[in-house]
């Protein structure tokens, strides 16, 4: 399968809605209770939503501050990058430099790209707002990537806040924050949001139909 066709496979996956909150209770319940990131990696606004399957990218701090090729690892990822999927660059937490701006943005909105996911900091904030292309981080700076952080392997397994995180798992992010769900948990996942779903709508209904709270948790199982 060449690149064209991946990319044209990975935007047809049929994810459907999926929120957070809801998918981290799933995860509790299938006893993976560690699979979201850090509260401090968020929206750009609180909007913005991520759905969509992991494209992992790790990175190192650079050694060479004038770099005679820049940026190549991160080319040759953005090569590959499906259609459909979230650019999820993994930095170590790094504040050295903003690792996603205006210009990959252009380029992944072109590809029909869902979003970018970064432990690190951005740059380019007004453009990326105005664009409307999800990206979730822990904040904004000016400095530039080249010579300061460089692009190392993609498609690897990175860890980011101690989530394991493999290319073709499933990140969900809204203003709740971030959770990854391992693809192999995907379809129990899915069906216990769909049962907790409809468990709340149950719930909710009680209680605006005057039955107590704690008589609504007795009966459906759920706060």
């Amino acid at each position: 399968m060449d690149v064209s066709e991946a990319r044209s496979e990975q935007a047809h996956l049929p994810l459907g809605e999926l929120g957070s909150a809801l998918v981290a209770d799933a995860l509790d319940t299938l006893g993976h209770r560690e699979q979201c990131l850090g509260p401090d990696i968020r929206p750009l606004t609180l909007d913005q939503k991520l759905l969509g399957r992991a494209f992992t990218v790790s990175s190192v701090p650079a050694t060479d501050p004038n770099p005679q090729q820049p940026y190549q690892g991160l080319l040759a990822a953005l090569d590959e990058l499906p259609a459909g999927s979230i650019f999820v660059f993994d930095t170590g937490r790094s504040d050295a430099a903003g690792v996603w701006g205006e210009l990959i943005t252009t380029a992944c909105i072109a590809d029909q790209v869902a979003g970018a996911l970064t432990d690190g900091l951005i740059r380019d904030v007004t453009r990326l707002i105005e664009y409307g292309f999800p990206v979730f981080s822990r904040g904004a700076t000016p400095y530039d990537s080249k010579g300061r952080v460089d692009v190392v392997a993609h498609n690897v397994p990175v860890r980011i806040d101690g989530v394991l995180i493999n290319s073709g798992d499933v990140i969900v992010g809204d203003a709740d924050g971030v959770c990854v769900i391992p693809a192999e948990l995907e379809a129990d996942v899915r069906r216990l949001v769909a049962e907790k779903q409809a468990s709340e709508g149950e719930f909710r209904q009680a209680v605006r139909n005057g039955m107590r709270v704690s008589d609504a948790f007795r009966k459906f199982g759920i706060l």
